[in-house]
């Protein structure tokens, strides 16, 4: 990955995102597009950047944050031994990148507190289940639910915040396209209300 390009995985919520694709020809037509991307190899893999390297090309005042010592409404998150990166200039929440995370502070200063350490967990959850979105929202509620800073109260607010997101995935009977992509806001909030009630979640 260049650092030119976006971070890795982000929650697809501060830009518009396009609707998903809503007739059959041109779902086929992505599905082959998919076919035909499988088959085909990279001539090479590009290295993420560094949280270091992060910070020399966006410049301004963004600024890394040690594994451990951010905190979010005096809460103390933590991700593994990952550090966070604070950029003021990402455009959107946060986002993630192979070994560490990125926090937008002027945005996640618009957000309650369970919603600010939802966006968190969810990026971090990227860090350990990979590009899956729902995996990634699942992994954060119950996350949360576990260590007690997620109530039922706290989801309705996530959910309040996730509802209006446009998916970005192309999206055929029932099914997405494309791997990592974000599933329209109310499919996220069922999907994780699911996760929230598991009673395997201890």
């Amino acid at each position: 990955m260049l650092i030119s390009a976006r971070p890795a995985k982000g929650m697809g919520l501060a830009a518009d995102r396009a609707p998903g694709l809503r007739h059959i020809g041109l779902a086929l037509a992505a599905c082959a597009m998919l076919i035909v991307s499988a088959f085909s190899t990279p001539a090479h893999a590009d290295k993420p950047p560094t949280p270091q390297e992060y910070i020399e090309h966006v410049g301004g005042d963004a600024k890394l944050v040690p594994a451990g010592a951010l905190r979010l409404d005096g809460n103390r998150m933590i991700c593994g031994h990952r550090p966070t990166v604070l950029d003021n200039n990402l455009d959107d929440y946060a986002a993630a990148y192979p070994g560490f995370l990125i926090i937008n502070p002027k945005l996640m200063n618009r957000v309650s507190t369970p919603v600010k350490m939802w966006i968190y967990s969810h990026e971090c959850a990227h860090q350990f289940r990979g590009p899956d979105e729902e995996l990634a929202d699942c992994f954060a509620v119950q996350r949360g639910r576990r260590q007690g800073w997620l109530t039922a109260d706290g989801l309705e607010k996530v959910c309040n915040f996730i509802k209006p997101a446009k998916g970005d995935g192309i999206s055929f009977l029932g099914m997405t396209f494309e791997a990592g992509a974000h599933a329209p806001g109310t499919e996220r909030c069922e999907s994780m209300r699911r996760c929230f009630k598991d009673p395997k979640v201890r």
